[in-house]
């Protein structure tokens, strides 16, 4: 690129940017708030580098956290600089790691050399798995899935409980790696760490390689790739990133590190807070909200100059049917303004929140895609639960296939052909099969019939059920599909369980829908749940309405945003209301979330909100009260065609005792037995059951 034009990409850039680029003399902190150009900055550095201050393209080392960052960045630099190509050291972290051990693998005297193979999360699992074989040790004890977290939790230093059984399974897996000249992603970070830390002639190589270090996205380091930058220790070290959207803690990320870095690198700080996505009235209330952190790294304050744009929208529904409802009218509406469906994202904070709009838009004909994730009715536990269903109310043969090993009862395929073979023989169907088929083994022949019996006894249940909710919990019961979860890590499994709970939901709402016996109920929500999930709007990603995680959208923009179930419990979530550290990366998530819109932002809650088969009672989110001024939220909510107050004012508050009488709008009368805090544990008649509800909720009253 000539000299000019170099000038021209400069002069584009606003004040604090072009002091950032042109920095001299002492490492840096870029804190670039989100759609403040960071990406620009960084690329644009590493072009003035080489054009203006003739850098050497290979003494630069610009990491970043994804392959796809990594892309952008090099074409960036190429684009700038063409025909002066950038060179070879613009990379992710494991891909910079990979580099430097081709070439020092060997000096780790592990007994690896330099043509090592990286293997990926499967083959790690397997291995893992043979592992536990070798050990002899029970695989429902020690799950597969669930070793392989310890084990890279041990590599990683992260906080994780083993025992001595658990170290035996670390030894030997590392073993069989470093005997088959294996190493996993975990062990390119770790042994790049160890290789500089034990050879000071390897680290001061690549420290001397380097005139210039680049981090992007630096708010993402975990606790071994901030080492490693320290061991490069870089006077011209220049690092991008924004602390308050640092919400990857789950992953190793420290949010300690951005002031760690100011105090051990003595950096210098610049600020980017000019925004060039969202108008001043989405940006206000991000600040707002953001600043109640109490943990925060740089002063910054965003604004634009795209104007004050249209007021944020808040809407308090009373239920999550009317809140999904509401949404996808209102998306029907913008694409009548002209707005496109790929434009709009829905936004929540637990995937299990995305049911009711996948029914809402299905039925609608709203085109979607789950981005970064499966539609609940794909998600595989939910698959399987509803399998089992079907094979107990219709002997589905088709279905039977998938859950007769599952979890896993020695049911090969050889025997379910078998079976499936003998069935059709005799015009059985396979359940029916199992009784009298005679060409297996008398071992097979056993577990098939106690397979057979579980279907039994579910199907008994259900017609005895006085809630066809229950049924769910019924079927994981007899199914024991408990030792199907078992093979996941933990957080992977109480995914996975809260999914099988949210699916009470669809029948908890079904049951005053449909009329007849359970079995004609069950059979009528099994239709539709059929035509929901087969219908070819789910398959239509080219111009469709994200649904999705916040963490998922992370860097990515849509001109209008809605962020849905916004109570206490569920955003924020219930577990971070003991620990001020989560609770923080909680407000960092939604101040995410709020950044992604750029001219449209929609806030919504419910009063009640059924999940997991059964009502629920929240206080609206803390983020809402952050959000807007007392004054304001008033305003908003005695909008008309929105809800009227859910919640009393303080001198409306009654004193409640165990024993009181009191009276619900919906359930009616109840006696309060026991009390935690604001939460009032509530025995209704046998038709509703016990309730927690918040003695502040304004549908109860004394007596």
């Amino acid at each position: 690129m000539k000299s000019e034009e170099i000038d021209l990409q400069l002069n584009s850039l606003n004040e604090n940017q072009l002091k950032a680029v042109r920095h001299q003399g002492t490492p840096l902190f870029v804190v670039a708030g989100a759609g403040t150009g960071k990406t620009k900055t960084l690329t644009t550095r590493i072009a003035y580098l080489i054009e203006k201050n003739n850098v050497n393209p290979n003494k630069i080392l610009g990491v970043t956290f994804t392959n796809k960052a990594a892309k952008e960045l090099r074409d960036r630099v190429d684009s700038i600089i063409y025909p002066n190509k950038m060179g070879t050291w613009l990379y992710t972290f494991h891909a910079f790691c990979l580099k430097v051990l081709r070439e020092h693998a060997k000096d780790l005297k592990l007994g690896y050399n330099n043509d090592f193979i990286v293997i990926d999360q499967d083959d790690s699992l397997t291995i893992t798995r043979e592992v536990i074989r070798l050990l002899d040790l029970d695989i429902k004890e020690y799950p597969v899935r669930l070793c392989r977290s310890v084990i890279s939790g041990h590599k990683t230093e992260l906080e994780f409980t083993y025992d001595e059984k658990m170290l035996d399974i670390f030894d030997l897996y590392q073993e069989k790696l470093i005997a088959d000249n294996l190493m996993d992603f975990d062990d390119l970070i770790v042994y790049v760490y160890k290789l500089f830390k034990n050879n000071e002639d390897i680290r001061l190589k690549y420290q001397n390689m380097f005139e210039h270090i680049l981090v992007d996205e630096f708010q993402d380091t975990d606790k071994l790739q901030y080492q490693i930058l320290k061991q490069l220790n870089n006077k011209n070290m220049f690092v991008v990133g924004d602390p308050d959207q640092s919400i990857y803690s789950f992953r190793g990320a420290k949010y300690e590190h951005n002031e760690m870095y100011v105090k051990d690198f003595g950096a210098k700080t610049i600020v980017l807070d000019e925004n060039y996505r969202s108008t001043n009235n989405i940006l206000e209330l991000a600040n707002k909200v953001i600043k109640h952190n109490l943990s925060r790294t740089g002063n910054k304050n965003l604004s634009s100059n795209l104007g004050s744009g249209k007021n944020v929208k808040t809407y308090t529904f009373d239920n999550e049917k009317e809140e999904a409802f509401f949404v996808a009218n209102q998306i029907k509406d913008l694409t009548y303004e002209g707005i496109s469906y790929n434009e709009i994202a829905v936004l929540y904070r637990n995937n299990v929140l995305s049911r009711n709009f996948e029914h809402n838009f299905n039925y609608e004909n709203i085109p979607y895609i789950i981005y970064g994730g499966q539609s609940f009715y794909d998600r595989k536990e939910v698959k399987d639960m509803l399998a089992y269903l079907k094979v107990v109310v219709e002997e589905s043969n088709f279905y039977l296939k998938r859950i007769i090993n599952v979890p896993k009862r020695k049911i090969g395929d050889t025997t379910k052909n078998k079976l499936e073979n003998f069935a059709f023989e005799n015009n059985l169907t396979m359940l029916n099969a199992i009784s009298s088929i005679n060409t297996i083994s008398a071992q097979t022949k056993k577990i098939l019939t106690e397979f057979k019996n579980i279907i039994i006894n579910i199907r008994r249940e259900l017609n005895d059920l006085e809630n066809i909710e229950e049924i769910v919990d019924v079927i994981y019961r007899y199914s024991n599909y408990q030792e199907e979860l078992d093979q996941e890590i933990e957080d992977k499994q109480k995914e996975r369980k809260d999914n099988i709970n949210e699916l009470k939901s669809v029948f908890f709402m079904g049951k005053t829908k449909y009329e007849g016996t359970n079995l004609e109920k069950i059979r009528a929500i099994l239709d539709e749940l059929s035509l929901f999930t087969d219908q070819e709007v789910l398959k239509n990603d080219d111009n469709s309405v994200r649904l999705s995680t916040i963490h998922q959208v992370k860097g990515l923009e849509f001109k209008v945003v809605f962020i849905v179930g916004l109570e206490e419990t569920i955003f924020p979530n219930h577990r971070s209301f003991d620990d001020l550290s989560k609770l923080e990366e909680e407000r960092r998530l939604f101040y995410v979330a709020v950044t992604r819109a750029k001219i449209d932002l929609y806030l919504t809650n419910t009063k009640m909100r059924v999940m997991y088969g059964t009502y629920n009672y929240n206080r609206p989110s803390r983020f809402l009260k952050e959000a807007f001024l007392e004054k304001e939220t008033r305003k908003v909510l005695e909008k008309p065609n929105e809800v009227k107050k859910i919640y009393k004012e303080k001198n409306e508050i009654e004193d409640f005792n165990t024993g009181d009488i009191i009276t619900h709008d919906l359930y009616g009368k109840g006696i309060v037995v026991a009390i935690s805090g604001d939460i009032l544990t509530i025995a209704f008649s046998v038709e509703h059951g016990i309730k927690k509800i918040l003695k502040t909720h304004i549908s109860i009253k004394k007596g």
